[in-house]
């Protein structure tokens, strides 16, 4: 199986009730098309979201930061620095999806860190998580690292790993190298088959 960190995929995955089958995307879901941030890039920051809530411990979080994940470029009006797409997101999208998050296990308090998560993911960096062990914090800190990893689409010098927020994300680099490389020619695809790619084994 492709590892991620000392895990492999196809294994954490199983731990999350979440009904994948129902987080497939469509271009018409995004504001604009995009190859760097559209249905792409989105899976794979949302395999990413999955790999690190297990590898750190956070699946409760991770859960929700998926669900953030889902929505968190819909709203980009271009391909260049912007820090108003996580706001907008929430704006336009929230509301549209959050029956699909409930459905799926995400209560109110969740639907408020899907909001915090997303708004904040566009913009400069953000403190450490504190000593108080906010669970906003993780849900953001989760997509943050997630959304990072994907960078390695823009070439293999673009992930500064300075940036990273959680120690188990560097185990995951060369998880995201590979995930890149399986993914980056596909176009029109179901989240199932994104799955399924992650859990191959290694060639």
């Amino acid at each position: 199986m492709m590892t991620a960190g000392n895990i492999n995929f196809g294994e954490a995955v199983k731990r999350y009730p979440i009904c994948f089958d129902e987080f497939s995307l469509q271009p018409d879901q995004f504001f604009r098309a995009s190859r760097l941030h559209g249905i792409m890039h989105t899976y794979r920051v949302m395999i990413h979201v999955l790999n690190l809530g297990v590898l750190s411990g956070f699946e409760s979080e991770a859960r929700t930061a998926f669900f953030a994940a889902y929505i968190h470029d819909m709203a980009r009006r271009h391909d260049g620095y912007c820090t108003r797409h996580g706001r907008d997101a929430v704006e336009n999208y929230l509301v549209e999806y959050h029956d699909l998050f409930k459905r799926n296990g995400a209560s109110e308090a969740n639907l408020q860190q899907i909001a915090y998560a997303v708004s904040l993911h566009s913009l400069p960096d953000v403190p450490s998580i504190s000593s108080t062990d906010d669970e906003s914090q993780k849900v953001l800190f989760l997509l943050k690292d997630a959304d990072a990893l994907d960078r390695i689409r823009l070439g293999e010098n673009d992930l500064d790993t300075s940036f990273l927020r959680l120690k188990v994300t560097h185990q995951c680099i060369p998880f995201a190298s590979q995930l890149y490389s399986r993914t980056n020619h596909l176009a029109s695809v179901s989240f199932s088959q994104i799955i399924d790619i992650a859990s191959q084994r290694d060639t």
